[in-house]
């Protein structure tokens, strides 16, 4: 199977560029995404290049020597792909085969790129057509203008007057020698930066910036803050909707069902596929192929919905739920790499449960409280994947015993909050606290200012708080609170702009927003959904365009650049229906007539 090459060519203007101030040869900056059949290439792969002229005849350049004049260099440069993309700066002597780039290339007046790709099985093919370069490339030539030759004059009038919110930068606001093409690219570089932190901007910031003539971005439509300075929106970029991810190998409808995200790849396993039906399958889904693995069944746990999963950094390790025959306390452990499970012992096991909290300490798989057939729990266990064995943890003044709570790993803590406990539902937690990797002692969390006692509730960690939003006491609920586990301190979430309020939602942490997706609502199961905004502490409305589809009980993982959703159940019927979104806003562009 032939490899395809989509070739990116670099559109960054002068950033293309790295030391042409009066480094002859200089340094271009290409990127590209390589397709092996249908599927994107991951992993280290040879590269050749070269410059042809117009004609194609003439090798102006190679990143090696042709000594036996076959057309192509003789050695390769090896790139490591992600995704089937990469990034090579063609010229750089630092990178092993690769010559140096001359500036008198860039004197013919058509210029392309030549690529051979190997994929360490098909050897080197030739990448087609060859890659026409702009103007961008022609920029090394600058390195033989004379220092102080650049003036204001001979700049394009608004070259120095990017979008820059603190107002136009002036030849006379830059430091001496800014006509050094070195300090220009850094003034140039500092205002995209600029512009690229303030699209987040809130209203609230944006009131107290000056007058400018320069366009401004908005997430508003119809930003009264904007207008009221004068500013008349121009033009808009709608967000993307969603889309449907693939469905060969995807794993049955259900809802009840462990996920968790591995890094590269989504697991799914378990869950209820209809009334009194669970299940033992699952499957692996790799956003980059687009594509799902089924999981083996061979020494696989046994069928069961409310099972728990967490992510070692090496596999999955899945326990607990319930089934027909009742409360489970049985797992395994599923090696995405091999492809095989490890079935766990039940010997020093914890009691059967589910509702449970399951964390990765970085050393141990944390169990804690649940239900079972007797009652409420509130017990801690350990399971040790090296030997793949139990032991208990007793430590005293444990919270109260409770099922379904919010539990979040923070890197050197447990946080547990709400749930349903005997006395009903609960607004208290604790802070399980580790020292030197070793769980020493429980910490109560402060009452003052948690949000309403809860359950069915949505939670992330974002690296320094806990983010908690809806669920219900009875009946959905539409509000949270930020909690800071250094200060033992609560913060409510901002109510404006808010989803409905509902219960049984998926969440994911972005980095920077929580998203808030689906669930049920007063009404029903819902399509919709917001994403707050952790630094602005604003919310706006996620997209419903592509067709997103309405369930609670679905679950959601980040992969770094889209948010995943699968399964769940509409009314009584189960969900599949695998869905992807980029969660970015529609963005809308002011400026002043």
């Amino acid at each position: 199977m032939k490899p395809h090459a989509k070739l990116l060519l670099s559109l960054v203007l002068l950033a293309s560029w790295v030391g042409v101030e009066a480094a002859i040869p200089g340094r271009l900056h290409y990127q590209g995404r390589i397709l092996v059949g249908p599927s994107a290439f991951n992993g280290p792969a040879g590269f050749k290049f070269a410059l042809v002229d117009g004609t194609a005849s003439a090798l102006l350049w190679a990143n090696s020597p042709d000594s036996n004049l076959d057309g192509q260099p003789d050695s390769a440069v090896t790139l490591t792909l992600s995704r089937g993309l990469y990034s090579v700066l063609l010229g750089d002597t630092n990178i092993l085969n690769m010559a140096p780039l001359a500036a008198g290339i860039f004197t013919n007046q058509a210029l392309f790129l030549r690529v051979w790709f190997n994929d360490g099985t098909h050897g080197f093919e030739l990448m087609s057509p060859d890659q026409q370069l702009g103007s961008v490339g022609h920029a090394i030539l600058a390195s033989d203008v004379e220092d102080g030759a650049i003036t204001a004059k001979k700049l394009s009038a608004g070259l120095l007057n990017l979008t820059n919110f603190s107002g136009t930068v002036s030849a006379a606001q830059l430091p001496p020698g800014f006509a050094d093409s070195g300090t220009l690219l850094a003034a140039l570089s500092n205002q995209v930066f600029s512009l690229s932190n303030r699209l987040h901007l809130a209203e609230s910031e944006l009131a107290t910036v000056g007058p400018s003539a320069s366009p401004v971005v908005s997430a508003d439509p119809q930003d009264s803050q904007l207008m009221g300075q004068g500013y008349v929106r121009f033009m808009s970029v709608a967000a993307p909707g969603w889309t449907a991810g693939g469905t060969d190998n995807q794993p049955s409808p259900r809802y009840g069902h462990a996920a968790v995200w591995t890094g590269a790849k989504w697991f799914v396993w378990g869950g209820t596929l209809g009334a009194g039906t669970f299940s033992a399958s699952g499957a692996l889904y790799d956003p980059a192929d687009d594509a799902w693995t089924t999981t083996s069944t061979l020494e696989a746990p046994g069928a069961r919905t409310g099972a728990m999963a967490a992510w070692s950094g090496s596999e999955v390790f899945i326990w607990g739920g319930s089934s027909t025959n009742g409360f489970i306390n049985s797992g395994g452990r599923y090696d995405p790499a091999t492809l095989t499970w490890t079935r766990s012992p039940t010997t020093n096991a914890p009691p059967a449960r589910d509702g449970h909290a399951l964390v990765w300490t970085g050393a141990e798989f944390l169990v804690f409280g649940g239900r079972n057939q007797d009652g409420l729990l509130n017990d801690l266990a350990l399971f040790h994947p090296a030997p793949n064995t139990w032991s208990t943890l007793g430590l005293p003044n444990p919270p109260a015993a409770r099922f379904n709570a919010v539990s979040v790993w923070t890197g050197d803590r447990l946080l547990v909050w709400g749930g349903e406990g005997a006395s009903g539902f609960l607004a208290s937690g604790a802070q399980l606290i580790f020292t030197n990797g070793v769980a020493s002692r429980w910490q109560a969390m402060s009452l003052m200012g948690a949000p309403s006692p809860r359950t069915s509730t949505g939670a992330v960690w974002t690296g320094s708080k806990l983010l908690v939003w809806g669920g219900q006491n009875g009946s959905p609920l539409g509000d949270g609170g930020a909690y800071d586990p250094e200060t033992d301190t609560w913060a409510m979430l901002s109510p404006s702009g808010a989803p409905t309020a509902r219960n049984g939602h998926a969440v994911a942490w972005t980095g920077q927003e929580l998203l808030v997706i689906g669930g049920e609502t007063a009404s029903g199961t819902t399509s919709t959904g917001a994403a707050f905004n952790a630094v602005s502490g604003q919310w706006r409305a996620l997209t419903t365009l592509g067709g997103a589809v309405s369930r609670t009980l679905g679950t959601a993982a980040w992969t770094g650049d889209e948010v995943l959703v699968f399964g769940g159940r509409s009314g009584a019927a189960a969900q599949a229906s695998l869905q992807r979104l980029v969660p970015q806003p529609s963005w809308y562009f002011y400026r002043k007539p």
